[in-house]
């Protein structure tokens, strides 16, 4: 197995280092284009005309950035690539900037809200309930529904595994009771223990009869999987769709990538939560230390939720997606889901996703309303700490209210670069009572935001600009459920372990930190 993980890894490092040679070319050649004119003579003679062209053109691209419907921090930073590169910073605006807006994905997903299947009296219920329950709550659940059609669902549990290698376990046990169908959706997938013993049961189940189909983001895993394994795949009998596969080119669809972690299972249970399917998330193998994420567990009607958002996904498969295909099979049937007693009801459950197709930025929405409506604290666990001035003002002013609001980040970083951005924006929030903890037994992984012992948001989405609005993600809202007290528990025993930071270290640091630091809170809206 060593030896095709090691084949793997380098046809997947060759894919992206052909890519990015090939992009690299893409740009010379663009710029040289432009640069060439500048050799002869009757150029020269007009380069003052070719200037006052130029500039009128960065005018009026700086005027559109400026009147976009990108949120302001997205603005600021274009802006200032635009106006202080010459050439190729407008060449990388137009080539990156833009979110993923086709129109046949946007009316694929107008079919497929379409196809979703509501009882809307069951549903009205339901909101009545929360409403007389928790009424804040009630509106943040009811705000996402009215969005983005993403309904509560009340007849369904929710449960809290606080370590990858606690839920794998439950995770092998429910596949195997697959009966009619398996669905996967991840943004890294990898040869080891979490991977092959996932997989041999799907082999199985496909001679079973089971339905298997698996989407995995063709980025995310390029130097973790072999580049042909979908080949092997789909000879083993399972439907394979690559997202947003890679492309030898410039292209600003590479930004929108497929960021979500899901597995259902006969429409009955779902998981998700923080970890891909591979080794360092169940601590198979140690790369920073203990690696610190989540996998959580729903059973019930709220399954519907995560079908919805799979099959969002997969209705991007130009090669599968059939318009009349009936798929409302693939929901909660409580005919044949488990008995009534095995599910045990608790609290209100509403899974979400995140699309960067339209300008909702449903996940960045519920965080701050569950930030604006604390009453006692906000607990916060986050890999990447890069907030928009939005979040990061409700942040300050809640922490200025004497809302206890603490916030976890790794104390080992993966991503250097990335490391160094979140560490620029400590001092604000110090400054302005926010507690900060180092997550230092390993690496911090996990993306969760608790208020107040009755409302959770658990998923896949990092507190930063690439989750709020570039990529596809899902998370799940609880409400009112005592599994809440797990959740929290999780993040108290987090920061008891982690080292809370110093404002003075932060405040006082030397000019040329504080000079870097700047410059990476300016262009943050890219990492």
């Amino acid at each position: 197995m060593k030896n095709k993980k090691k084949t793997a890894t380098k046809q997947g490092k060759l894919r992206l280092i052909i890519t990015l040679i090939v992009f690299l070319i893409s740009m010379v050649v663009i710029i040289g284009l432009f640069i060439l004119p500048f050799m002869f003579e009757v150029v020269r003679n007009a380069l003052l005309y070719i200037i006052l062209v130029y500039f009128v053109l960065v005018s009026a691209l700086l005027l559109f950035i400026a009147n976009s419907a990108s949120q302001v921090d997205f603005k600021i930073s274009w802006m200032t690539v635009v106006a202080c590169i010459p050439i190729a910073g407008p060449l990388l605006y137009l080539i990156f900037a833009q979110k993923e807006t086709k129109k046949s994905q946007i009316r694929k997903r107008a079919k497929r809200e379409k196809i979703i299947e509501i009882d809307e009296e069951n549903t009205t219920n339901v909101y009545e309930d929360l409403a007389k329950l928790n009424y804040k709550n009630f509106q943040i659940a009811n705000s996402i529904n009215l969005n983005v059609e993403y309904p509560t669902y009340k007849d369904s549990k929710f449960e809290y595994f606080k370590l990858g290698e606690l839920g794998f376990p439950k995770v092998i046990e429910e596949l195997k009771k697959a009966k009619r169908f398996i669905f996967l959706e991840f943004f890294i997938i990898e040869r080891g223990v979490f991977f092959d013993s996932i997989y041999e049961i799907l082999k199985e189940k496909v001679k079973d009869g089971v339905e298997v189909r698996l989407i995995y983001d063709d980025f995310g895993s390029a130097i973790k999987i072999n580049p042909h394994f979908y080949k092997k795949a789909i000879n083993d009998g399972i439907k394979v769709f690559r997202f947003n596969k890679i492309r030898p080119a410039a292209d600003f669809r590479q930004n929108s990538r497929d960021h979500r972690k899901i597995i259902i299972i006969d429409g009955v249970v779902a998981f998700s939560g923080g970890c891909n399917i591979a080794d360092e998330y169940i601590n198979k193998i140690n790369r920073f230390g203990v690696w610190k994420d989540n996998i959580f567990m729903l059973k019930g009607k709220a399954v519907d939720g995560y079908v919805n958002i799979f099959l969002q996904s997969w209705s991007k498969n130009e090669n599968e997606f059939i318009d009349d295909y009936d798929e409302r099979r693939y929901y909660f049937d409580i005919n044949r889901a488990l008995a009534d007693s095995e599910i045990e009801p608790d609290g209100f459950l509403c899974p979400y996703g995140e699309v960067p197709l339209d300008d909702e930025f449903t996940t960045r929405n519920t965080w701050l309303q569950i930030i604006n409506s604390a009453r006692k604290y906000v607990f916060i666990s986050t890999p990447y700490l890069i907030p928009d001035s939005t979040v990061l003002t409700a942040l300050e002013n809640k922490a200025k209210e004497g809302v206890r609001v603490a916030i976890v980040t790794p104390g080992i970083p993966d991503k250097r670069m990335v490391y160094s951005v979140t560490r620029s924006y400590y001092s604000s929030l110090l400054m302005s009572g926010v507690e900060i903890y180092e997550y230092t037994p390993g690496f911090n992984h996990a993306k969760v935001i608790v208020s107040d012992d009755d409302v959770c948001s658990v998923g896949t989405a990092n507190l930063d600009y690439r989750s709020f609005y570039l990529i596809y993600e899902c998370s799940l809202l609880v409400m009112n459920s005592k599994e809440i007290l797990k959740v929290r528990d999780d993040l108290v025993e987090m920061m008891s372990v982690s080292k809370l930071q110093d404002v003075n270290r932060y405040v006082n640091a030397n000019f040329f930190t504080k000079l870097y630091w700047g410059i990476l809170r300016i262009i943050a809206p890219f990492f």
